[in-house]
């Protein structure tokens, strides 16, 4: 924060400036035309032509026609490659940007869907923002995604930062680049309390999932292994299907929990938001149906990853 910006990093927030005065959000998908492509000197093309600016100075105070002639054809290949540079960026399009929910304080992982849509390769496509950098070619008539990093601060939406699209090919001396504003978010869970109470057990116990165990209620059958009792195999089966089957039982389970905000007391917002979150994934991982109540949402008891992502969400989006 305190660092003082380079020159190159104060031109780049110029430009993107710029770009979001005059263009705002850029809209999906979009195909990168002339008018969106910048071309400017990387440092080693500005230090390649502080050589050829000395080459061409030591040829005229020498009279060397040779050195001049090298000077020139170098110069020339060097121009070249901004159409390179410039060429090898036309052309593509970034169809979307998709994001997976993560906990505050992860990084979020934005997808850039790139298409190339003609028959010529794209090398060296680069990802870029403030906190990461990503590199894929691009096939012909194919498509490649490119990931960027983005720290997470605060639950809730998180929209995604400005970033450029550069490449450097051929040569590394010149670089394409083009300002990408996106109207894209990731959604950011509490981050879940480290070590949260005990799970309330205070729900009913009618959604309990059954245990597989030794029980009395019969589940189903499976083939009959060494050291199962002979109370369970199953004589009647075995018999039609002249092989030994045993029998499985289970125990239905009575646990269930409720995560009831009005049952947690005083506190603070966020503190109660991280301890629910924690309760949602440990209920999940031992397999305890689980219902949700806050202010404003509620959901029944239920187990399975779109009930641990609905839950989820209310408590992102929760608003006090």
């Amino acid at each position: 924060q305190g660092r003082k910006m380079t020159v190159a990093a104060r031109f780049d927030n110029w430009i993107l400036d710029r770009v979001r005065q005059r263009r705002g959000p850029t809209q999906l998908p979009l195909t990168f035309e002339y008018r969106h492509i910048y071309v400017m000197p990387t440092r080693f093309g500005a230090w390649f032509a502080m050589l050829l600016v000395l080459m061409t100075v030591g040829g005229l105070n020498f009279n060397n026609n040779m050195t001049l002639l090298l000077t020139f054809m170098v110069s020339s290949i060097a121009m070249l490659t901004t159409l390179l540079a410039y060429r090898n960026l036309a052309g593509i399009t970034v169809n979307g940007i998709l994001a997976n929910p993560v906990f505050n304080g992860e990084n979020a992982q934005f997808r850039v869907l790139l298409k190339n849509n003609e028959e010529r390769h794209r090398f060296a496509i680069q990802a870029i923002a403030a906190e990461s950098r990503d590199c894929t070619d691009v096939e012909p008539q194919n498509s490649a995604a490119l990931s960027v990093k983005q720290q997470s601060w605060k639950r809730g939406w998180m929209q995604m930062d400005p970033f450029r699209l550069e490449n450097r090919f051929p040569l590394g001396l010149f670089r394409a680049w083009s300002v990408i504003i996106p109207n894209a978010r990731c959604l950011v869970y509490p981050k879940p309390a480290p070590n949260p109470p005990p799970l309330p057990k205070t729900g009913r116990g009618d959604y309990g999932a059954a245990h597989r165990a030794e029980g009395d209620h019969f589940h189903g059958l499976r083939e009959y292994q060494q050291g199962d009792p002979l109370r369970r195999i199953a004589w009647r089966a075995s018999a039609r299907h002249e092989k030994l089957y045993s029998k499985v039982l289970e125990s239905p389970s009575e646990e269930a929990c409720e995560l009831n905000w009005y049952l947690m007391g005083g506190g603070d917002t966020e503190e109660k938001l991280s301890i629910l979150t924690a309760w949602v994934l440990r209920a999940e991982r031992r397999q305890i149906p689980y219902s949700l109540e806050l202010p404003g949402a509620a959901l029944p008891a239920d187990l399975g990853e779109d009930h641990r992502n609905a839950c989820l969400e209310i408590l992102a989006l929760f608003k006090s």
